[in-house]
């Protein structure tokens, strides 16, 4: 494209070029750290487009930055465009796009932590875990992804993002899911046979936080009860500007296990791996145990 030239791009253009971009960059796996780095931000930026072009096709006005003024509807409903007016934060989006669709709930906690990823790409230098970020952004951006498609606007991914695109983002993520449960799984067989030696599990010690939240569940390796740790985000769900009140909801992640065998999980990866279709019925408890609050302003 010459410089001279202008496209109107909407959001879910972008969405489907930077996500064909971002998985150029990271094919074959193994490339140059520069090119995992500059793949993984194009992949949260097209997830980011894609979140608001969700949030777009709900209502257009919700994606603006500034607050809707009367004459602004008036505009609206005499069809004006409002192409390259500025847009919510990709944090704000997120907030947004879960308050109009629930079910992307269990994704928050993730979602926010690979937003706070790039930040960390683009801001900082110095000491960073390239492994860890490529796998994470990978499979976070295509689970949620593949919410947003499906539950969202009723298509499939495929169709949204493109069927080439999504083979290999879905691929990348498969290969990264089965990795981390193989390795899981063979850790938990060897420490099982240490404990049926009356060996000590070399496990690594959980600083457990008092706002933590604790479950109990079977322990894989005494098979027995442990206990797994949810650390509970409070967030705004919904908000009263007549009452000037604003109502928080809780949204749990899982942090950590521990088990009286010495057994601990320290990532919460690989607890929500241990956890599987369980860790849903989890959270939904502890959301029901704590219930909403209401804040006036």
């Amino acid at each position: 494209m010459s410089s001279s030239q202008k496209h109107d791009i909407d959001f879910l253009d972008f969405a489907r070029g930077l996500f064909e971009k971002a998985v150029g960059m990271l094919e074959p796996v193994g490339l140059d750290d520069f090119s995992v780095i500059s793949g993984s931000i194009l992949l949260i930026v097209g997830l980011e487009k894609l979140v608001k072009s969700v949030i777009h096709a709900h209502y257009p006005l919700m994606i603006l930055l500034d607050k809707i003024t009367f004459e602004v509807l008036v505009d609206y409903d005499n069809g004006q465009s409002f192409a390259n007016y500025k847009t919510i934060s990709f944090d704000e989006a997120l907030v947004r796009v879960i308050n109009l669709y629930p079910v992307l709930k269990p994704h928050r906690s993730r979602i926010k932590k690979i937003i706070d990823d790039r930040n960390l790409l683009i801001h900082n230098f110095g000491a960073i875990d390239i492994a860890r970020l490529e796998r994470d952004i990978q499979v976070s951006v295509c689970d949620f992804a593949e919410a947003l498609c499906s539950q969202c606007l009723n298509r499939p991914p495929e169709d949204v993002i493109g069927q080439h695109t999504w083979t290999l983002l879905q691929r990348n993520r498969n290969g990264y899911i089965n990795s981390e449960t193989l390795d899981l799984n063979t850790r938990i067989e060897h420490l099982k046979r240490q404990l049926a030696q009356n060996q000590s599990l070399n496990c690594p010690t959980i600083d457990i936080q008092d706002f933590w939240h604790g479950l109990e569940f079977f322990c894989p390796v005494c098979e027995h009860g442990a206990t797994v740790y949810f650390d509970v985000d409070w967030d705004v769900s919904d908000f009263d500007h007549r009452e000037g009140a604003v109502f928080v909801s809780p949204y749990p992640s899982p942090v950590a296990l521990s088990c009286q065998c010495g057994f601990t999980l320290s990532t919460g990866n690989e607890v929500s791996i241990l956890l599987g279709d369980k860790e849903e019925s989890l959270c939904e408890s502890i959301i029901h145990e704590l219930g909403s609050g209401i804040v006036y302003s």
